[in-house]
């Protein structure tokens, strides 16, 4: 059952609960660091997607993530966060998102979930289930460019839609989604999986196992055997050939080092 106290102490948080951008900050960066993005069980049954994404169960969503110290996707992890923010007195609204795909396409707009959080008529983004590098702290709704661990993000607004594009010391502004501000129920998600599923063989990442996780600056993400470290604003990619070498790197994501053989 979802508990507040047990949700702050797996986050290892014991400061202020109060509603503000201090500690939604806090709150922010100690979630993405405490817990990964891990697509290999979900769902818990490890029997594929669910045919309603809107059927999450919550109660047992966050006994396998926060009580059992598993990891989750989005659709999971923002759900479960945007809860706890809930509960302490914050303004939010769940938001979807479509991920860029090749020649500039996006997915379908419910491909992830996210969510905003207004403090004192200021808008802020917070996404604590990407499957990749993105932002450690909560970014702010604005098309000026705000940089966080050598990394630089901005959001720009077109035609009623928003994107989020980062840069690091290796790359030109690229996308992480695109996003319209429009509050979401999870009865939208009903019947979606099958949608969802065509993304999937259309991005050829079906079936791919994805890790992401946080560190004190920056992130590392394994898609698959792509192995992408980010340490303040630089990027590395390698390919992880050697089998260790790769269970090594899943165990140290998913936090479980020594367990690299389960």
């Amino acid at each position: 059952m979802f508990d507040v106290e047990v949700y702050l102490r797996r986050l290892g948080h014991s400061g202020p609960r109060e509603p503000t951008l201090s500690t939604l900050r806090t709150l922010h960066r100690a979630h993405l660091l405490a817990i990964p993005y891990d697509n290999s069980k979900f769902p818990d049954d490890g029997g594929g997607l669910p045919d309603n994404l809107a059927d999450l169960d919550h109660d047992r969503t966050f006994d396998k993530i926060v009580v059992r110290g598993d990891g989750g996707i989005c659709f999971e992890l923002n759900l479960l966060f945007e809860r706890l923010l809930d509960d302490l007195g914050f303004d939010t609204m769940p938001v979807s998102a479509g991920v860029p795909q090749a020649r500039g396409r996006f997915s379908p707009e419910l491909s992830h979930k996210f969510t905003v959080v207004t403090l004192d008529g200021v808008r802020w983004l917070a996404d604590v289930g990407f499957a990749g590098p993105s932002y450690l702290l909560p970014l702010e709704l604005s098309p000026a460019v705000q940089t966080q661990y050598g990394c630089q993000f901005r959001v720009d607004g077109q035609d009623g839609l928003h994107t989020v594009l980062r840069r690091s010391h290796s790359t030109d502004w690229q996308p992480v989604y695109r996003f319209a501000l429009q509050a979401r129920e999870l009865s939208e998600w009903d019947g979606f999986t099958e949608q969802f599923e065509r993304y999937l063989d259309e991005a050829v990442i079906a079936n791919t196992t994805m890790l992401c996780r946080a560190d004190e600056n920056g992130h590392r993400a394994l898609v698959g055997r792509r192995y992408l470290t980010v340490e303040d604003g630089k990027e590395t990619i390698v390919a992880l050939t050697d089998q260790a070498e790769y269970q090594r790197v899943v165990a140290a994501i998913r936090g479980r080092p020594g367990q690299e053989n389960r």
